[in-house]
């Protein structure tokens, strides 16, 4: 198990991670440490655990806002998709009716044929 100090608000963190995660853990701690100091600026020093909170809130809020985002843009595709499955299944449909119009209609001159060169 691998092992990272963060530092959150100028206080250092040590936390563990499986081996290779280390990267993206401090990029995480570093996105967590810039908001922190975002709201500390804005608010001052409240307090550790209130700032942490806060941005864990803030971060947590965002995360949904783009759920959301994703779930109407799923829900906008899944409908363009439907739209045009629909059409196409109408096209294939109106496909299967011209393409049996024409079988039939080849058939009737094959018949028609069939008895001229029959004699009759």
């Amino acid at each position: 198990m691998a092992k990272v100090s963060l530092e959150i608000n100028g206080r250092k963190y040590a936390l563990g991670c499986d081996d290779g995660e280390e990267p993206r853990l401090t990029k995480l701690g570093n996105a967590l440490d810039t908001r922190v100091r975002e709201l500390a600026d804005q608010f001052g020093q409240i307090g550790d655990l209130r700032l942490l909170v806060m941005a864990g809130i803030t971060m947590t809020d965002e995360i949904a806002e783009m759920q959301a985002g994703i779930d109407q843009q799923a829900e906008a595709m899944t409908a363009e998709v439907r739209r045009d499955a629909e059409t196409a299944r109408r096209s294939a449909a109106q496909s299967e009716i011209d393409a049996a119009n024409a079988l039939s209609d080849a058939a009737k001159r094959i018949e028609k044929l069939a008895l001229k060169l029959s004699g009759q």
